[in-house]
Order: structure tokens, then sequence, then C-alpha cells
């Protein structure tokens, strides 16, 4: 009996051994590896484009232009507010025309910026423009002349002119030797025609400008016309013809004031305006002359301001002739 229970319980543990073995145990499960979050991509950042500026119209309240003394004051002032009216209707702004008291007045007031436009004879334009107080825009046509003083009319309007001495019938003088020990009325010594010319031709013709003769200012080369008429002066040196400027009040003028003789051909004056101007307005201000012109109010206007019959564009190397004559007047001491 004892033998019995010993086989059954060595068969009970055998099954139980193989049982075991049968069963299968779980390996280990690996940890987990670490998640490496995935590299963003990296963007440059691009600065962010700064708007375009816009670019605004420059404000200019009234634009102040300003006439030369080249004749008679009474007689631009009457001129002065016809002119102001239509450079107003043209540019649609305020205007303010007035007169210099002379020809350095005006070119110091474009150098400060007190004036913006200025009506600048040739020699006038020429020392504003080399001081930086003046830029050229427009220069004046007018019909040529003959040495009787006609007009030319009948043929193309010109941007020269010359510059023409005249004198009393009895004064004896017939050529430029003749002045000599003579008094020569001016317009102003800043003149190209009045002065800057002549003072070069009598140079040219053996006289010396300084002392030879004597210069007298007349503010105007209608007063210089004037001089000569009324005996003030021996001779005078003017544009051509600068007697039509009196013929209309003196009938015989032509006959008590004779051409003697002119100079080579003059640059034309100038309209200028000062470097600092806005460009669209000194654009704008250089049609608005040439529309005046072109119309039949404006060239009554401009005539009687200055004998101009019209306006072209200018350029400064066009009065190339004009520096080389102020520095030859440099050596003589006016």
């Amino acid at each position: 009996m004892k033998k019995l229970i010993t086989i059954l319980m060595a068969l009970v543990l055998v099954f139980t051994l193989v049982a075991c073995g049968k069963t299968d145990t779980p390996a280990p499960t690996p940890p987990a590896p670490e998640e490496t979050p995935a590299e963003e991509p990296v963007v440059e950042e691009t600065p962010a484009e700064e708007p375009a500026p816009v670019e605004q119209p420059v404000e200019h309240g009234t634009l102040r232009v300003q006439l030369i003394p080249s004749r008679d004051a009474a007689v631009l002032d009457a001129q002065r507010k016809p002119l102001q009216d239509l450079l107003e209707a043209e540019l649609g702004m305020p205007v303010e025309v007035t007169i210099a008291t002379d020809y350095n007045a005006l070119i110091e007031a474009m150098k400060s910026e007190k004036v913006d436009v200025g009506f600048l004879a040739t020699t006038s334009y020429v020392l504003a423009a080399d001081q930086g107080a003046a830029e050229a825009i427009l220069k004046s046509l007018r019909y040529d002349v003959d040495d009787k003083g006609n007009l030319l009319m009948d043929q193309p309007l010109v941007d020269g002119y010359k510059a023409q001495l005249v004198a009393s019938p009895d004064s004896g003088i017939t050529s430029i030797e003749d002045l000599k020990g003579k008094n020569i009325g001016i317009a102003s010594f800043t003149s190209t025609s009045g002065f800057v010319w002549p003072a070069n031709l009598l140079a040219d013709h053996g006289l010396d400008p300084e002392k030879d003769v004597e210069w007298i200012d007349l503010v105007g080369h209608d007063n210089a016309i004037l001089g000569v008429y009324n005996g003030q002066v021996d001779a005078a040196f003017t544009f051509k013809d600068a007697r039509t400027l009196v013929e209309d009040e003196l009938e015989d003028v032509y006959e008590k004031v004779v051409f003697v003789t002119d100079t080579t051909s003059i640059p034309n004056d100038t309209i200028s305006v000062i470097p600092s101007l806005d460009p669209a307005l000194k654009e704008k201000i250089k049609q608005a002359f040439l529309n005046i012109a072109a119309s039949e109010e404006g060239l009554e206007i401009i005539r009687a301001v200055y004998n101009h019959e019209g306006y072209a564009p200018a350029t400064d190397d066009e009065y190339a002739m004009v520096r080389e004559y102020l520095a030859r007047q440099a050596e003589w001491d006016f």
C-alpha cells in the first residue's frame, strides 16, 4: 500500500514538473527608447520691408518774383500787378511781383532766398549763378533791330542782342576812339550791354576803361538815353535800340540821340529761379511764362516790361563769354 502511494506521489510530481516546463516565461519588456523630438526647421527671419516713402508735394506759400530796374520804376510798377495776376492764374497759387532797388539787391535777395524768381539781366545772372543763387530756366527772345532802330519784324526772333553807343550829333563822337576824355552814361555797372561789353570794347580799341573815360550810372537804359538827349552826358551805352523806350514821349529822340556803333552779340537776359526751389515748381514756372508769352494779353505785358517777344529754354553754358569778359573786367577798379 505504502508502495502504491509513493508511486502515485511520484507521478504527481512528474506531471507538475512537466506542466511547469511548458509554461513560457514572458521576456522582460525592454524599456521604450526615449523619444527624441523632431528638430524644427530653422527659418531665417527676413526683416519686413519698410514701405517706400510717399513723396509729398512741397508746399510753397506765395511765389516771390522780382523785376530788375532796367527802366523807369514807374513804368515797371504799372505792369507789375497785371503780370502778377497772369502768373497766379497759370500757377494756381499766390504770387507777389516786386521791383528790386538795383541789380545787386536782387542777387542778394535770391542768395538769401527772399525771392524765388528773378528777371536777371545777362551779367547779373552770371554773378548770381556763380554764387549759387540762380538757375536760368528761360532766356528772352526779341526782334533784332537795325542801326536806325527799326525792328526787323519780318525776321525770326533772336536770343541775343547788341549794345550800342549813342551820342549827341553835336558831340563830335563818331567812333570808339572819340570817347577819350568824355563822360558816358550807363544803366548800371552790372549791366551787360550798358557796361560790361562796352568796357571791353573800349579796351579792344586801345582805351583804358578805368582812366580814359568817366562812367556815370544813370540807373536804367531809358535814363541813359535821356542823359544824352538832355545834354547830361556826352554819350551813352545801352542795349540796341533803347531809344524805343522813350520814343512815344520824345518824337525827336532819333535826331537828338544818334547811333554811332554797336558791339558783338550778347546772350539775352534770363528768367531765373533759386536752385533750392522744388523741381516740379520750377517746371510749372517755366511753362507759365511760355504760356503767358503765347497769349495776346500776356505778350502785351512782357513787351511793356522788358520788350520781350517770347521765351526759350536757357542753359548756363550759353553765358561762357560773359564770364570771360567779367574776368577781364576784374582787373579794373570800378
